[in-house]
């Protein structure tokens, strides 16, 4: 007797035990904890698709036997497990590239619903049919309801797609760009395996595919923490300055480029008031406050070190003394509220600037300009403040 089957069950097996591996290697080092998380949750999805599509290739070879319903719910389980994935996708790169409309909570709650739609149809399909039906044979068939499902799955895995290649068109930075067209690519090739599924069967190339994006996603994001801080998650002060060396051979007189270096001022007093716990939440909602500003300008944001961070963008169209007053004004937005002490405070930063152009052969000297320009204004905040 052949199992023709067997095989797809078999290999499918291996990608479990692969992907089991990559979770346990995962922690909060290789990105901020709701990266991490989500990256968790598309995992477990994935680990669900295959448990389920393992028991439905053995009961194809009729190594096993179910009833009627209890075979459907399996079916039932895969389909939910593939929509939770491309959900938990989408929340993943919401994160990693911070889209700002699905950060509020109206528009969130209103993401969740096509999800919770499908799989609710997909659990009554069980016993209706809607999405799909076990015939005589005992076999899975999807009905021509089903595109509703799939148009689902599309819709979360096709606004990061877009997003990514908009962002990878944008940004400056090639190594930048590598990573936007990884995430893009995600779509495409599970899309383009699952069509190949439909001429080879018995091989399971979704499984395959999923599994390959998952490995990419996490040997990129470890690589990418050799260039990240720790604390805030913006490049260090290596990328930095790998990055300037790159914009600098771009740079012209009629392509300049602007470095802005900024430095907090009276953060001691901060730590020595609050604690050093509180510093560093103090730096971490700068960084948040240097996401907004790269994402309007596509900026490259970087922690230079300490409490200092720099913000490099192409100078065209952009006055210099205007991204200068935005960072302030949206500090004054940020008043950092003390859990369990009624008390506050703002954050304030001193910023200097200069604007590169072929001249600059290698970063030391525009970072030494922007420095001078930074003290200077850093003398003038003490001057009218102590």
């Amino acid at each position: 007797m052949t199992y023709p089957y067997l095989p797809y069950a078999i290999t499918e097996a291996y990608c479990a035990v692969f992907a089991i591996t990559i979770w346990v290697r995962l922690n909060n080092n290789l990105g901020s904890e709701h990266e991490v998380r989500q990256l968790r949750n598309m995992i477990y999805s994935y680990l669900g698709m295959l448990s389920t599509d393992i028991i439905w290739a053995l009961s194809e070879d009729n190594l096993i036997h179910f009833n009627h319903y209890l075979y459907a719910s399996i079916n039932a389980a895969t389909v939910i497990s593939v929509a939770c994935g491309c959900y938990f996708w989408f929340r993943f790169i919401e994160d990693r590239l911070r889209i700002s409309f699905a950060s509020d909570r109206k528009i969130n709650t209103l993401l969740r619903v096509p999800l919770l739609v499908i799989c609710a149809l997909d659990a009554a399909s069980i016993f209706t049919g809607w999405f799909f039906f076990i015939d005589a044979q005992g076999h899975y068939q999807s009905t021509s309801l089903f595109w509703f499902h799939t148009a689902v799955d599309y819709f979360y895995l096709l606004i990061p797609t877009v997003y990514s290649v908009y962002r990878a068109r944008r940004t400056p930075s090639r190594q930048d760009r590598a990573e936007y067209m990884t995430y893009a690519l995600y779509m495409i090739a599970p899309l383009l395996a699952g069509l190949l599924e439909d001429v080879f069967p018995r091989v399971p190339l979704l499984a395959l595919n999923i599994f390959m994006m998952i490995l990419i996603l996490f040997l990129m994001i470890q690589n990418k923490q050799i260039y990240n801080d720790a604390l805030t998650g913006l490049n260090n002060r290596g990328r930095l300055t790998n990055y300037m060396e790159e914009a600098l051979a771009k740079a012209s007189p009629d392509h300049p480029l602007l470095l802005f270096v900024m430095d907090i001022n009276n953060f001691k007093s901060i730590n020595d008031h609050y604690g050093h716990l509180e510093g560093d939440n103090a730096l971490r909602i700068f960084a948040d406050v240097l996401r907004e500003v790269a994402s309007k300008y596509y900026a490259f944001i970087a922690r230079y070190g300490g409490d200092e961070f720099c913000v490099v963008m192409y100078a065209a169209n952009h006055d210099p003394e205007e991204i200068v007053e935005v960072i302030h004004q949206k500090l004054k937005n940020k008043r950092i509220e003390i859990k369990g002490v009624n008390d506050s405070y703002l954050v304030t930063v001193s910023i200097g600037y200069t604007i590169c152009d072929k001249t600059d052969k290698e970063p030391n000297a525009a970072f030494e300009r922007a420095d001078s320009h930074l003290y200077e204004n850093k003398r003038k905040w003490h001057m009218n403040n102590d």
